[in-house]
């Protein structure tokens, strides 16, 4: 082979290797052993950014979040709502909650007999007494006495219930809050508000109770699967 034709061959050999070299291992290609990846799909980046008129905006991962900026308060956050009155409402019915109640309304109860039968006695042994009578001034003493004794009763048992009510609620929101919690952590939720319904029917009579019903529903419009009352009631064991 003349001198002139060895030198075209090598040529032509050198050609083809480097396109061959270029197509396995050229720009926006994988080298081989590397995993192939989607045509459609992007990087890996550590950063990307996009251009605007009003500034550039750099996208970046932080800690599992998508982060378009450097305070802690610049990232996107998955979000969850949760019917709230409606899990309170029934963890309130069970029974480590209805028991209580209903010993202190029975308490309550024999009590309010015991000072109606006070009252019925006191009016029969004094049926025969009119404002005439020389014995009217202590006997009506006597009976304001009785009747200050029983409101007095009557704000002690109030009171009571009413603390009984908020130790309760207290404790049943505590709970909930830990149902939220493991719900949330399970699935990746960052945060998680209360909500009702828009569609729930209103419970209410008067104007105010109306506007009430309004102002709970802090949502007009929501993607259903934002709302995790199942899963937390669920967990709950409601």
């Amino acid at each position: 082979m003349h001198r002139i034709e060895r030198i075209v061959v090598h040529v032509v050999l050198l050609a083809v290797v480097t396109l061959l070299l270029a197509d396995l291992e050229g720009p926006g290609r994988a080298a081989i052993g590397d995993e192939p990846r989607p045509a459609d799909q992007l990087g890996p980046a550590d950063e990307v950014l996009l251009r605007g008129e009003d500034g550039d905006l750099t996208l970046s991962n932080a800690k599992g979040r998508i982060a378009f900026g450097t305070r802690p308060t610049e990232r996107v956050w998955s979000i969850g709502a949760v019917n709230v009155p409606r899990l309170l409402s029934s963890l309130m019915e069970a029974d480590r909650f209805g028991e209580a109640r209903t010993e202190l309304q029975e308490e309550a109860g024999e009590q309010n007999a015991a000072y109606e039968a006070r009252f019925e006695a006191f009016q029969e042994e004094h049926a025969d007494v009119t404002p005439e009578s020389p014995e009217f001034p202590r006997i009506q003493a006597e009976f304001q006495q009785m009747m200050k004794e029983y409101q007095n009763w009557q704000q002690g048992t109030m009171a009571i219930r009413q603390k009984l009510g908020a130790e309760q609620i207290e404790a049943a929101y505590r709970e909930l809050i830990e149902a939220v919690d493991i719900v949330a952590e399970r699935r990746g939720i960052d945060i998680v508000t209360r909500f009702v319904p828009t569609g729930d029917p209103f419970q209410a009579d008067t104007m105010d109770l109306a506007g009430e019903e309004v102002r709970r529903r802090g949502f007009l419009r929501y993607p259903d699967q934002i709302d995790i009352t199942e899963a937390v009631a669920e967990e709950l064991g409601l």
